[in-house]
């Protein structure tokens, strides 16, 4: 069965930029390329703190076992104590070692990306 090709992150547009300039938005840029092609390396995203993740959403985190840490990751399941399984685009590329992430590790979700 082929992999389903994930949703591309929206472009920033105004409304986004707003809420950047506001405060209501994190920037982040990408490193490494787990999430190709999603997201290159070197990308840079908008993140909603504290936004309550869904199944397919792409998450910034902290990493588990290394201090500080942030991963950009894929929402691929959440049980029923909130607590995140995630993973990479790009299988080749992405670590699965830490399980499952307590909900207070997910910083926020990805909303956009800005135009290179």
């Amino acid at each position: 069965m082929p992999q389903a090709i994930p949703a591309a992150i929206p472009k920033t547009g105004a409304r986004e930029a707003l809420c950047w300039l506001l405060r209501g938005r994190q920037r982040f840029v990408v490193r490494g390329r787990s999430m190709l092609p999603t997201l290159a390396e070197g990308a840079t995203v908008l993140v909603e703190p504290g936004a309550v993740p869904a199944v397919g959403d792409v998450v910034v985190a902290w990493h588990p076992h290394v201090k500080d840490l942030v991963l950009i990751k894929r929402v691929d399941a959440l049980d029923t104590g909130g607590r995140a399984v995630l993973h990479g685009d790009n299988p080749a590329e992405s670590s699965h070692s830490f399980g499952a992430l307590r909900p207070e590790a997910i910083l926020g979700v990805v909303r956009s990306q800005l135009a290179p």
